[in-house]
């Protein structure tokens, strides 16, 4: 509470209009205690509740100067205390001599007449709130801080009320403006605020004191926002200016990776000011909504310039199919697609353009992952209506009696149209020389082998037989799939059990 403990008025020992003279008197008192070492104890220390001095001739020396032009002696006169009639004086007393705190505010509360300023009534305004000021630690209530400050300050918002108090603590000075004034006490106010107050937000709590006040709150509304917009500004230009960096090179994979980290960051650094505004001002003010739009621009940036750079990489390199197929290969787009989730999740709630680019961009790069190339031959592109089943199981038990397999016909893979013809003309080819070879066999025996086949083995025989030929021609190549060589690897083999 620096303003009000170290006021160059309570170190002197006076009343914010004592006269010149007084001052001096006071001075010359407090340099007499010093000579023989002791430290003067002064009506106007207000101790308690006010902490002790520590005055040095230094200290003293130095007050004349903190209150030398117009506007420092209204400054500090705001935050100390004036007599400027009877009321004053009565309740001073209380104040000064019995320490009578609750006494001294029922007394200015009387001469503050409803806390309309009036030539009358102005002093003890200033007064009673800066006695309500200094009781906060007592009575720990923020709404009688706050109407305290919010009174105090309509003194001197006003040019009538500043006048009257001008005259009263510098009647002999140059004039000054409210403006003048409110430009010198209201960063005190946030570093008072801030003492008293350190947990809550002072931008937001000033606000709230001054939401009344029509000559400060526009202007410190303004300066405030102003602030906060400016620290996300700052941080959108840096974003913009690494972005740009790293896209002045030719196409690298690294860019899929490192620019959306950068609008991540940037959402995440701005957050907090994001909130700070939104406590202030609310979602529906254009102000905050513009920061939005400005900033989410460049995180849209962040994720479609560098998804851009990879498909003109792919339009330089279109006549050659294998680096094509490397390139969306290696593209790995997941940071793109996190950053713009991240990015429309941010603005759940908001009705601004850049959520519509945001998402048909995520749309539009979700659909381009989604263009495959086959895992067949690694070279053409998947069709999704062309799919081989494999029939796969597994036994789950030593002793092969219970075991697990892929319902509806088998484990289903998608592939390009080349190598689904291909697949398709093996398992075919697989029947026809199965049955071929065993229908050869059973005419050179006359028959003999498919009897014995069929009424010994039951057919066991051509089902070994065909089984053979189908891994060898069908399943051999079936197994190149890296999902079908992953069960194969689990334990999983090829037909039914």
């Amino acid at each position: 509470m620096n303003l009000i403990h170290h006021n160059p008025f309570r170190i002197l020992g006076v009343t914010a209009n004592a006269s010149l003279s007084d001052r001096k008197q006071q001075a010359n008192l407090i340099a007499q205690y010093l000579k023989i070492g002791q430290n003067a104890k002064l009506d106007f220390d207000i101790t308690p509740p006010l902490s002790p001095i520590e005055r040095t001739k230094e200290l003293i020396e130095l007050q004349s100067s903190r209150i030398h032009s117009t506007e420092d002696k209204i400054m500090h006169s705001l935050f100390w205390f004036v007599q400027a009639n009877g009321v004053d004086k009565i309740a001073l007393k209380h104040l000064t001599k019995s320490k009578d705190i609750d006494k001294a505010l029922n007394d200015f509360e009387k001469g503050c007449r409803g806390f309309v300023a009036t030539p009358i009534s102005y002093s003890s305004i200033i007064n009673h709130s800066t006695l309500q000021i200094i009781a906060y630690r007592r009575h720990k209530n923020l709404n009688k801080l706050k109407e305290a400050i919010s009174n105090k300050f309509k003194i001197v918002s006003d040019l009538k009320t500043l006048n009257l108090l001008k005259g009263l603590v510098a009647a002999d000075g140059m004039n000054t403006t409210v403006d003048r004034i409110l430009e010198l006490t209201l960063p005190k106010l946030k570093e008072l605020l801030y003492e008293l107050v350190p947990e809550e937000n002072t931008d937001k709590l000033i606000l709230d004191i001054f939401k009344s006040n029509k000559v400060i709150y526009a202007g410190l509304e303004n300066e405030v926002i102003g602030l906060l917009v400016e620290k996300v500004t700052v941080l959108i230009s840096k974003t913009e200016s690494s972005r740009g960096k790293l896209l002045k090179s030719n196409f690298s994979s690294s860019i899929l990776k490192d620019i959306p980290l950068l609008g991540k960051k940037l959402v995440e650094d701005s957050k907090i000011h994001l909130e700070n505004i939104e406590s202030l001002i609310g979602k529906p003010d254009s102000n905050y909504t513009n920061v939005l739009q400005n900033l989410f621009e460049e995180v849209n940036f962040c994720g479609v310039l560098p998804f851009n750079k990879l498909i003109e990489a792919i339009n330089d390199v279109q006549s050659s199919r294998s680096s094509v197929i490397k390139l969306k290969k290696d593209a790995e787009l997941s940071h793109i697609i996190a950053l713009y989730k991240l990015a429309i999740q941010s603005l759940d709630g908001f009705t601004i353009p850049i959520k519509n680019t945001l998402i048909e961009n995520l749309k539009g790069i979700g659909e381009f992952e989604l263009e495959e190339t086959c895992s067949f031959c690694n070279l053409n592109e998947m069709n999704e209506s062309r799919q081989v089943k494999i029939p796969m199981y597994k036994f789950t038990d030593f002793i092969k009696s219970q075991y697990t397999y892929f319902k509806d016909g088998g484990v289903a893979v998608s592939c390009c149209s080349s190598c689904y013809n291909k697949i398709t003309s093996r398992k075919v080819l697989s029947f026809v020389i199965a049955f071929a070879v065993y229908a050869g066999l059973a005419a050179v025996t006359s028959g003999v082998t498919l009897v014995i086949d069929g009424f010994f083995a039951r057919f066991k025989l051509y089902t070994f037989w065909s089984s053979w030929v189908k891994k060898k021609i069908y399943y051999s190549e079936v197994e190149k799939h890296p999902v079908i060589r992953k069960f194969v690897l689990e334990g999983y083999e090829f037909g039914a059990p």
